[in-house]
């Protein structure tokens, strides 16, 4: 996945991030596609909350095309990532 706000590195998960994708049952793909597609917004001390916007959602849906529907239980997700880079947790909006 390609976008103007992520540089491809080795994804780095928090051990409170790795259990929290455990448990909501949240695959690394998704946590790729926020990075990669979704809208930032700051979440204070520097962090920042990742989710999926209508517009960003279609700009993900067009990237993949038909597999899109294997996301789409996964259009709520959001993200804190640490100021350093390191995802915080993943989680749902309600």
């Amino acid at each position: 996945m390609h976008s103007k706000h992520h540089k491809h590195v080795p994804l780095s998960l928090t051990i409170h991030a790795q259990h929290r994708m455990q448990q909501r049952s949240i695959p690394p793909a998704v946590i790729d596609a926020l990075l990669d597609f979704g809208e930032r917004r700051p979440a204070g001390g520097g962090a920042e909350s990742i989710y999926f916007t209508k517009r960003t959602w279609q700009h993900f849906a067009t990237y993949v095309g038909r597999a899109i529907k294997g996301y789409e239980r996964y259009r709520n997700c959001y993200l804190i990532q640490g100021e350093n880079g390191s995802i915080i947790t993943p989680a749902f909006r309600h």
